[in-house]
């Protein structure tokens, strides 16, 4: 993700707690997404990275111009380029260079690969970083798949741990040693090594501790090595836990207690000082119980001809409410002192109303940052400037009469994923190519005469459309236009819809009206609307939350670094009591104001079971029909402080009572239990090629997430979310073409069917990447957050009839049709019996009982070769394995041929 944090705040964090602040717009699933690209499952946007040299540029002989920092082993390096810095990282690898590297990701940037070069120490990389850089994080590899580039590089850590280097100077020049997780520097060239002495991190634990964490370790002997200070003035210490113990770190105890909105440095003789910064005492009784807040009337309140603005900052020592006139451009009109009152929330009621834009500018122990108003519910061009809006005036005619869509249970839903700019941006007669209203558009044709946009997906027979985000996200310029694509997995401002969808992102309202419109338009034809949500990380660790109240919405590792089990460099903190009030205010204002009929959980793992119960209960009692389902992998090293909402734990979450159900999760053992690992580009799975190493994953998907061998979880209630394909990865045509390159085209397209007709027919809710149906590609571009518009939109021109995009839409829509009309496939109970058989081919039986007399067999055949099956009794085929619908194919009995690769769906 871009960033650009201010100098001052970047200097001030290098000698406070040095966040990594890893910039990320996609959930994990792929390795090639992150700052730090490990233990990932989706996509980030590398930008803002730091430079390589350039090996035209005249070499500089002289020494580093700081003169704290080391001679090096070789006397010559690349000239700095102007408004920036150097690094230079020395390694004693012996290895095979060609494959070694190094992942580097500035504080302001998304991570690179860099190529090391042959130097006497062993090794070395040089990279130029941006000046406003304080602070770079890096791994080390070896036996790399790739030395350079925006995507992981893959290989062998050196050391398992991200390590970070502050930008001291004007080049910064570190050693490293194999196997050792130290930085080490050097003035001798690198014959002699020194860790150097730092101070890693001081948070406040308690109103009268504070902790610490340094490098290397230290045995302090007495309390007069260690100051604690406000300002000149000296705060007495009574106690250090590790007194006359060697460590890194350590408890302080202070004679008094601390004020969180002063400024605390801590000193450790030797090793220099840094500011003291809330930590831990915001999961203390006391802060708790003083600071909490439940009002609901955070942000702006129209009163007439004022307005009253509310912001909880219990850690600042000042808030300035700055007015525009404008969204951008113009400067305040009036800048004003707001008043802190209870529970730390501070208010300033001014003569404003609708249309007015706004910033808060709050003081901290981290200095003074201006921050956009997270409970805002508009904004200006961009999201930089919160807007107060009059939501009545957004309202599109006849919304008073707008109805969501009626759901009985999950498992009635079929959900087509799409981004907003891929579904109209390559319809020729659209008005509004990648815009909110080209969901409003009826009676558009492709140049074949077939029905696209919105009538396709009514033709097709889906029931909800599950959108890419469509809240205000940081990667596309709303101001500019062209070909600027992301998928939007970078979360600015929670509460205001991307301006990027819209016809007029620079006027705040506009946004908002659009979007009801487009709810209104696919209600009005029976289709629900699903959002994205993205609450598990933010654009960057220095968002808005983090301005206002520093460090308390994330979570942080024992030496005061972000923790990134996202993938994303900033995980954030559900189980902090303000945070989790956020996310449930914020779905609940989504579901109510915009009438939504579902939300998609980004990343649910790394939020906690309770935050989860809670916003089940808000949405449910908003809209009982609403579908609520998640990512639920294991996100683990993110916290052990909660129990997460991971596969193994959901069915800790009920549903509310009336609802159409709780929590569902993604099936991911279905998903690589039938076409192969997401992880693996060539593997295969059930439908292509593997059947028999995944017969228990397909069978534990289709019984509704119950019953796997060696799955590791069951759900109750279908509480699965079956599919193939989505956003992240490889598309399904795609995999198949990757998987199985020796394959005719026929046979591929008979391994999309078979796989089509295995999710259709499973216990749980469909769910399928936009496209899928008509053999979508991405040319194997398995991440493409912002590979534009070339790789990522809808090509409607496919759907010719005949083609075999076409047919392969044809059996899709037959197949929908099949389960829309015959509830057997979508129980969520165990009223419906599944039994499984095996053919002699390694194929299966399922059979279907309901206990009334209604009965389906599915005949699935994945092997090479057709196989007969002997039939009890007659039966009335849906499907053949080719073609699929509900009107009859004839009825059968005796010995039934099914074909390779295929699927029979015979009912009685």
């Amino acid at each position: 993700m871009k960033k650009n944090l201010k100098s001052l705040l970047s200097l001030l964090l290098a000698a406070a707690m040095l966040l990594s602040m890893v910039a990320c717009t996609q959930e994990p699933a792929d390795p090639s997404d992150s700052g730090d690209p490990t233990g990932t499952t989706g996509g980030t946007e590398p930008s803002g990275t730091a430079q390589p040299t350039d090996p035209s540029q005249p070499t500089d002989p002289s020494q580093p111009t700081d003169p704290s920092q080391p001679e090096t082993p070789d006397a010559n390096y690349p000239e700095i380029p102007e408004g920036h810095n150097q690094l230079v990282i020395y390694w004693d690898y012996s290895g095979d260079l060609s494959t070694a590297a190094f992942w580097i990701w500035p504080q302001d940037g998304a991570g690179q690969g860099y190529p090391v070069e042959e130097c006497d120490y062993g090794c070395r990389v040089i990279v130029n970083i941006p000046a406003d850089v304080s602070r770079v994080g890096f791994i080390a590899c070896y036996g790399c798949s790739a030395t350079s580039g925006s995507s992981w590089i893959g290989g062998t850590k050196d050391v398992d741990a991200d390590r970070f280097i502050d930008m001291t100077g004007e080049r910064v020049v570190a050693y490293l040693k194999s196997g050792d997780a130290n930085i080490y520097y050097s003035q001798d060239g690198g014959n002699s090594l020194d860790i150097v002495k730092e101070i890693k991190m001081a948070g406040i634990a308690t109103f009268n501790t504070i902790k610490y964490t340094l490098a290397p370790r230290v045995r302090i002997t007495s309390l007069d090595q260690i100051k604690v200070m406000e300002g000149d003035r000296q705060i007495e210490v009574t106690g250090l836990s590790s007194l006359n113990n060697e460590v890194t770190s350590g408890t302080i105890t202070l004679a008094e207690s601390l004020d969180l909105s002063k400024v605390y440095t801590v000193e450790i003789e030797g090793y220099g000082s840094v500011t003291a910064l809330p930590t831990d005492i915001f999961d203390s009784d006391e802060f708790i119980s003083n600071f909490t807040y439940d009002g609901d009337d955070l942000g702006p309140v129209i009163n007439g001809n004022t307005t009253t603005f509310k912001v909880w900052a219990p850690t600042a020592s000042k808030v300035v409410l700055n007015l525009f006139e404008k969204g951008d451009g113009v400067a305040a009109y009036e800048k004003v002192e707001m008043t802190k009152g209870e529970r730390g929330v501070w208010e300033y009621t001014a003569e404003c109303g609708h249309g007015t834009y706004y910033t808060y500018s709050v003081t901290t122990a981290v200095g003074t940052q201006e921050a956009t108003d997270p409970y805002a519910k508009a904004a200006g061009v961009n999201g930089n400037r919160s807007m107060v809006v009059d939501l009545d005036s957004t309202d599109p005619e006849g919304w008073a009469n707008d109805q969501v869509v009626t759901l009985d249970k999950y498992t009635d839903a079929t959900i087509w994923e799409v981004h907003v700019r891929d579904f109209s941006n390559k319809i020729e007669a659209s008005q509004y190519k990648g815009k909110y209203l080209a969901f409003t558009e009826r009676g558009l044709t492709n140049s074949a005469g077939i029905s696209v946009g919105v009538d396709y997906l009514l033709n097709l027979g889906i029931t909800h459309i599950h959108l890419l985000p469509v809240y205000d996200f940081a990667t596309v310029d709303e101001s500019g236009s062209g070909d600027q694509f992301n998928w939007g997995y970078d979360p600015k401002n929670y509460n205001v819809p991307e301006g990027s969808y819209s016809t007029d992102p620079f006027n705040g309202e506009v946004r908002i009206n659009e979007y009801k419109q487009m709810v209104q338009a696919l209600h009005e034809v029976g289709l629900g609307v699903i959002m994205d949500v993205v609450y598990n990380h933010t654009y960057d660790g220095n968002s808005s939350f983090n301005k206002i109240v520093p460090y308390y919405y994330y979570r942080y590792d024992e030496k005061g670094a972000n923790t990134s089990a996202s993938g994303c460099g900033n995980d954030t903190a559900s189980e902090r009591y303000m945070y989790r009030k956020f996310m449930v205010d914020s779905v609940s204002y989504w579901a109510e104001e915009y009438n939504l009929d579902g939300f998609r959980f980004d990343l649910m793992g790394l939020h906690d079971v309770d935050t989860m119960q809670l916003i089940e209960q808000a949405v449910h009692a908003i809209n009982p029909n609403a579908i609520i389902y998640g990512e639920a992998w294991n996100m683990a090293g993110s916290t052990t402080e909660a129990t997460m909402a991971t596969q193994p734990n959901i069915d800790k979450i009920q549903s509310t009572e009336g609802s159409a159900g709780a929590v569902s999760v993604f099936n991911d053992a279905i998903r690589d239990g039938l076409k192969g690992s997401v992880f693996e580009k060539t593997g295969q799975g059930y439908i292509n090629g593997a059947f028999s190493a995944n017969t228990s994953k397909v069978q534990f998907g289709i019984n509704g997430g119950q019953g796997g061998v060696g799955i590791g979880w069951d759900v109750p209630g279908a509480a699965v979310i079956n599919y193939m394909s989505a956003h992240d990865n490889n598309t399904l045509w795609d995999k198949l073409l990757l998987s199985n390159p020796d394959n005719t085209v026929e046979e591929r397209l008979a391994m999309n069917r078979l796989g089509a007709a295995i999710v259709m027919i499973s216990k749980g809710t469909p769910f399928w990447q936009a496209g899928e149906e008509m053999l979508r590609t991405k040319g194997g571009d398995e991440n493409s957050y912002k590979s534009g518009d070339a790789v990522n939109n809808i090509d409607w021109e496919a759907l010719v009839p005949g083609s075999d995009a076409y047919t392969m839409m044809e059996y899709y829509q037959g197949l929908l049709a099949i389960r829309e009309a015959y509830g057997i496939f979508r129980s969520n109970s165990d009223d419906v019996t599944i039994t499984f058989g095996n053919l002699s081919n390694g194929g299966m039986t399922v059979h279907f009982t309901d206990g009334q007399g209604n009965e389906a067999l599915v005949v699935i055949n994945p092997a090479a070769s057709h196989v007969n099956h002997e039939l009890t009794g007659e039966w009335t085929m849906l499907s053949d394995g080719s073609t699929a619908g509900t009107e009859s194919m004839g009825t059968v009995s005796g010995s039934l041929r099914v074909e390779a690769r295929s699927a029979v769906i015979l009912v009685k």
